[in-house]
């Protein structure tokens, strides 16, 4: 089958289905003709026998993306779907971190060494983001600063069970000026620092959601 070419155990993968979007868990048995992920731990997400749904499946070398059934729950313990190896899929190369276009407007502020990391400053300036990975951001800044410079940044990302922001340690990489609608301002790559894994999982599942949104949107 296609999928026993690239779906192996104990690695992560994104599903999607209907209204349950972007849930993130692990790949926990590969058989000959079907593969076990563990299921997701809401009780309010259920996925019915014969349910379609859409995968994401991420390696260093490349992006997998295709779409399956649900063949069947087992309870457990560990409770597992079981799902159909996929017939087709999509293969795309990546870089280390998948990167995604989105416009989100957050919060910043320098952020100086001695503080950091255990005294954010308050975040008082407005900033907009111009695209987003697990590692950072390209992001439009009003105000001018420097490679090398620390930013502390809230940010919150649409559909964020959890309605506080996310707060991050950003690094800048690179700072080009520009001017837009007459106004001089700057756009800046800034890389993440110290982020957790549970941060860089909700990053990672808001890219691949809204990867999966643009795939639809092609098709």
């Amino acid at each position: 089958m296609a999928g026993t070419q690239f779906i192996n155990n104990n690695t992560p993968i994104i599903i999607s289905s209907g209204a349950k979007k972007g849930l993130r868990t692990l790949i926990q048995d590969t058989g000959t003709d079907s593969f076990a992920i563990l299921a997701p731990g809401s009780e309010e997400i259920i996925l019915g026998r014969g349910e379609l749904v859409e995968a994401v499946y991420n390696r260093e070398d490349a992006r997998y993306e295709f779409t399956t059934r649900v063949l069947g729950y087992d309870p457990g313990p560990p409770p597992l779907y079981r799902l159909a190896y996929p017939e087709e899929y999509q293969r795309i190369q990546v870089r280390t971190h998948v990167r995604t276009r989105a416009a989100l407007e957050f919060r910043y502020a320098p952020w100086p060494e001695t503080d950091w990391p255990r005294r954010p400053p308050r975040p008082h300036k407005r900033g907009i983001t111009l695209d987003l990975s697990g590692g950072g951001a390209g992001v439009i800044l009003r105000d001018e600063v420097r490679v090398g410079d620390l930013l502390y940044i809230e940010l919150h990302l649409p559909g964020r069970r959890r309605h506080l922001p996310l707060h991050l340690a950003a690094r800048v990489k690179r700072v080009a000026p520009r001017d837009i609608d007459g106004l001089r301002r700057y756009e800046v790559g800034v890389a993440f620092e110290g982020l957790s894994e549970r941060t860089e999982d909700e990053i990672v599942a808001f890219v691949f959601q809204r990867l999966l949104e643009e795939r639809r949107q092609r098709s």
